[in-house]
C-alpha cells in the first residue's frame, strides 16, 4: 500500500522512482527479515553490519585523505534495494566512477539529502544514520526510530515504521517522518551515537481522520527558516479503501493536510484556530510519497506559499464500478492564511511521482516522464527530451540520474548514470551497471552535497 514496487525485475514508474511510486493502494510486499549481513566500504574490505560504524576517517577511495573543512565533493547516492539487503551507491561526479557503496540488511533503503548532511533510510528495520560528508558510504551515527508506537491491531498495522524523511532546521535538532505511525521521533544531532534513542516525540495522533485508516502518513516535510517552523505534509488516506484492482484509491471525506512544527519548542503550531487538530485542509488527494511531494516557494514580498502533488483519487460509477479520476493536481498553500488552490490540473495526465522546484518560474513535473513547468502558470510545459527514469536537478541546469537498459530481446541489462541538460536534452554518459545487487529495484536518487 505504501509502495508499489513496481521495479522488482526493472524500473517502470519513473522519476524520484520507487520511494515515490506508491501511496495509492498497492499492496505491501509482505515483512522480511534478511538478518544481519556484512557490507563492505569502497575497496571491499571494511566490514559494515547494522549497528555498528565504519572508521570515518578511513581515507577516501584513492588513498587521498579528506581535507579538514573542504566541501565534499558532489556525488549521486544512488540506492538499490534487492531481496533482503539494500545497496547504497556514492558515484562522484568529478571522478565518475562508484567513489564507495556499502550493503545493509534491509529490503527497503534510502539516501535522503538535507542541507547540512546525507542520510540513510533502513526503512522496514527503522533506523536512520547520518551519513559521513566527506565518504557518505560511512555511517557516523545512527538512531533506531522503532519506538514502541506499534500496535498490531490498528487500522492499517505495519510491523516498522518506515522513516521517509529527516527534517533539519538551524540548530541540531532533527525531526524523522515516519509513514505508519503517528508519532514523529525528535533527535539531538550533535550527539555521535550508536543506535541511539530519539530525544522525544511530537504526537500527531490528534490529526487522524475518522475516514482513515488510523494514521496520518507524514509523506514530506520543509524547514522555512524565516519562520522557524517545519511544514509536514500529512496525506490522510484510507489505505484500505480502494478498487477492486488492489491498489487505486476510491475519493473518501478524508483530506491531506499540512501542520507546522515550530523549532523552537518543537511542539505543534495550532494553525486553524478553533477547528480540529492543528493542521489546513487541502483541496487535493493522496499527495504522493517522498520528498517530490511538497516545495516551498518563497515568493517575494510575500510569506511564501507550498506546492503539493497530488496523485488523486477515483469516484464510483452509477454502477458500482470505478468512477471518474479526480483531484490529481499541483495545489498551492499560502502560508500567510493556509489556504490551498488547485494551481495545476493533472487529471488527464499519467501518474505523478515527483515535484522539483526550481525557481519562481522553473519546476519539473515528473509523469510518464519529466514535464517543464512554470509555477506562476495553470499549464504544464514540455516534455524534458530524454530524461533519466530517476534524477535529481543538479542546480546548473542539469538533470542527474539514471536510466535502463535493455538488451535486443527486450531484456533488462542494468543501469547507466547519466546527464541531461534541461534544456536540449543531449544525454552524456557519465557511468554504467554502478550496483553489485540484482533481483531487485531502484530506491532513489540524491546528491550529495544538495544543490
Amino acid at each position: 500500500m505504501r509502495k508499489s514496487w513496481l521495479w522488482l525485475v526493472a524500473p517502470v514508474c519513473g522519476a524520484a522512482v520507487a520511494i515515490a511510486c506508491d501511496n495509492q493502494g498497492t499492496v505491501q510486499l509482505p515483512y522480511e527479515d534478511g538478518g544481519p549481513e556484512a557490507s563492505t566500504g569502497s575497496d571491499g574490505s571494511t566490514p559494515f553490519e547494522a549497528g555498528t560504524f565504519v572508521d570515518s576517517a578511513a581515507p577516501l577511495e584513492g588513498g587521498a585523505d579528506a581535507e579538514a573543512g573542504a566541501a565534499p565533493p558532489s556525488r549521486l547516492l544512488l540506492s538499490y534495494n534487492g531481496s533482503s539487503s539494500s545497496e547504497l551507491v556514492a558515484f562522484g561526479m568529478q571522478s565518475q566512477k562508484v567513489d564507495g557503496r556499502m550493503t545493509y540488511p534491509d529490503y527497503l533503503g534510502t539516501a535522503y539529502v538535507g542541507p547540512t548532511a546525507p542520510w540513510l533510510l533502513e526503512q522496514s528495520t527503522d533506523i536512520v544514520g547520518r551519513l559521513d560528508a566527506q565518504q557518505p558510504w560511512v555511517v557516523d551515527s545512527s538512531w533506531s526510530v522503532a519506538m514502541n508506537d506499534f500496535a498490531a491491531d490498528a487500522g492499517y498495522a505495519q510491523p516498522y515504521s518506515d522513516p521517509d524523511a529527516v527534517l533539519v532546521g538551524a540548530g541540531t535538532t532533527a525531526y524523522v517522518l515516519r509513514y505508519n505511525r503517528n508519532l514523529i521521533a525528535v533527535l539531538d544531532t550533535s550527539k555521535t551515537v550508536d543506535g541511539g534513542a530519539p530525544t522525544s516525540t511530537i504526537d500527531l495522533s490528534g490529526e487522524v481522520q475518522v475516514a482513515g485508516d488510523g494514521y496520518v502518513q507524514p509523506v514530506a516535510g520543509v524547514y522555512v527558516a524565516a519562520q522557524q517552523r517545519v511544514y509536514v505534509l500529512l496525506a490522510n488516506i484510507n489505505r484500505n479503501d480502494v478498487t477492486a484492482n488492489g491498489y487505486d484509491l476510491l475519493c473518501s471525506s478524508t483530506t491531506p493536510t499540512v501542520v507546522a512544527i515550530d523549532t523552537t519548542s518543537s511542539t505543534l503550531v495550532d494553525l486553524n484556530g478553533s477547528a480540529a487538530g492543528h493542521g489546513w485542509p487541502l483541496v487535493g488527494f493522496s499527495p504522493v510519497f517522498g520528498p517530490g511531494a511538497l516545495a516551498y516557494d518563497a515568493m517575494t514580498g510575500s510569506s511564501g506559499r507550498l506546492l503539493v502533488l497530488d496523485a488523486g483519487c477515483y469516484g464510483v460509477a452509477g454502477d458500482g464500478g470505478v468512477g471518474a479520476l479526480t483531484k490529481r493536481e499541483v495545489e498551492s498553500v499560502d502560508l500567510s492564511s493556509g489556504q490551498a488552490t488547485e494551481l495545476l490540473d493533472l487529471t488527464s495526465q499519467a501518474f505523478p511521482t515527483s515535484l522539483t522546484y526550481i525557481d519562481a518560474h522553473h519546476a519539473i513535473v515528473q509523469l510518464d516522464t519529466a514535464y517543464a513547468w512554470d509555477p506562476t502558470t495553470t499549464m504544464l510545459g514540455a516534455a524534458i527530451p530524454n530524461a533519466p527514469d530517476a534524477f535529481v536537478y543538479d542546480g546548473v541546469g542539469n538533470l542527474l540520474g539514471v536510466t535502463s537498459s535493455y538488451g535486443a530481446d527486450g531484456g533488462f541489462e542494468g543501469y547507466s548514470v547519466v546527464s541531461v541538460p534541461v534544456a536540449g536534452g543531449t544525454v552524456t554518459m557519465l557511468g554504467s551497471n554502478p550496483f553489485t545487487l540484482t533481483n531487485g529495484f531502484l530506491g532513489g536518487v540524491a546528491l550529495w552535497p544538495a544543490p
